[in-house]
């Protein structure tokens, strides 16, 4: 979908980790995993995440990246005419979480729940885009999840590399030309299956068996490496598809937010595409992998570094579960 006429534009963004940082000693020590510190961070890029403490669930840290967002934009939560909250972990299977974070952050506007694993926050910007491009003046985008509480701690594959964290973004009408010029979406539902969790919906409703085997959990049906294969190969498609879109080359791409899954996922999507790894903004050292939280946070963490410079041309592109995929092209507005 190319956007570059609506002119739609982030007011506002923020980020929250939940708890106190747990590092790659400290999980192999609760878990009890044959492997090392070394081997998590040299494979997987990652040297600490964060686990929610109990009693805080995914609308919690989605309220506390939400009120920064908003300090940011100074825009009252009442000013809001839209909340969405793109999680895998909500805090019910009914009602929608986006309900309790409305209410934490004060807000009285409709609140809803989008579920697209890891691409959820770019699934969610496109929709908000259309609604700021059909009259709605400010919308609340966030992406959070609570993932360690769905991963099996004997699970070598998934359990060093999921985290919780949580990351906003407000969007408001711009100019035509700047913020967001262009969106793409993918799914591809055939692969569902590959990396899905079996139990706690409508197809297998909880039970003390589904409980047992340990059902309410990720689990991942096929080899890592036909994930790994199929996460490059799709992410690179994207970003090439999303510029020819947005009638731009890959060399002019000022700034690379990738989904932050695995530090050699992303190191290779940015080699296919040709983009120096002075472009890529990496947190997965500090965050691992926050599902639909990736992304926003991401931004956040760049835009308060300084990274993102008025007319910088930022590239967004993230694959997860479904199988499901986005990409977006953002300028940033001048002040």
């Amino acid at each position: 979908m190319k956007t570059s006429s609506w002119g739609i534009r982030i007011q506002g963004t923020g980020r929250y980790l939940p708890g106190t940082p747990v590092s790659n000693l400290e999980l192999i020590s609760k878990s009890g995993l044959d492997t090392s510190d070394d081997w998590i961070v040299s494979n997987l890029g990652i040297r600490q995440r964060h686990w929610a403490p109990e009693g805080i669930a995914t609308s919690h840290i989605a309220a506390e990246a939400s009120l920064i967002a908003l300090e940011e934009a100074n825009i009252s939560s009442k000013d809001l005419d839209r909340i969405i909250l793109c999680t895998s972990t909500g805090d019910w299977t009914s009602p929608a979480a986006a309900s309790k974070v409305q209410n934490l952050i004060g807000a009285t506007c409709p609140a809803e729940d989008k579920q697209v694993a890891c691409s959820g926050f770019l699934f969610g910007l496109d929709h908000a885009a259309r609604l700021i491009y059909s009259g709605e003046r400010n919308v609340l985008v966030i992406g959070a999840d609570v993932k360690s509480r769905f991963i099996r701690k004997n699970d070598l594959r998934l359990f060093p590399i999921f985290g919780d964290g949580a990351g906003a973004a407000i969007l408001s009408k711009g100019k035509p030309g700047e913020g967001l010029i262009a969106s793409r979406l993918w799914t591809d539902g055939s692969k569902l299956e590959h990396l899905y969790t079996p139990a706690g919906g409508s197809a297998m409703p909880a039970s003390f068996e589904s409980v047992q085997k340990d059902l309410h959990s990720t689990i991942m049906q096929v080899e890592g490496k036909i994930i790994f294969d199929d996460a490059i190969s799709i992410m690179t498609l994207m970003s090439q598809k999303i510029c020819e879109e947005a009638e731009l080359s890959l060399d002019e791409i000022d700034v690379f937010i990738p989904h932050q899954a695995n530090i050699r996922i992303m190191s290779s999507v940015a080699k296919n595409l040709g983009i120096s790894s002075e472009k890529v903004v990496t947190t997965i050292d500090h965050t691992g992998n926050i599902v639909a939280g990736t992304i926003p946070y991401a931004l956040d963490f760049a835009r308060k570094q300084e990274r993102i410079k008025p007319g910088y041309k930022i590239l967004f592109v993230c694959a997860g579960a479904g199988y499901s995929a986005a990409a977006a092209i953002y300028i940033e507005p001048a002040i």
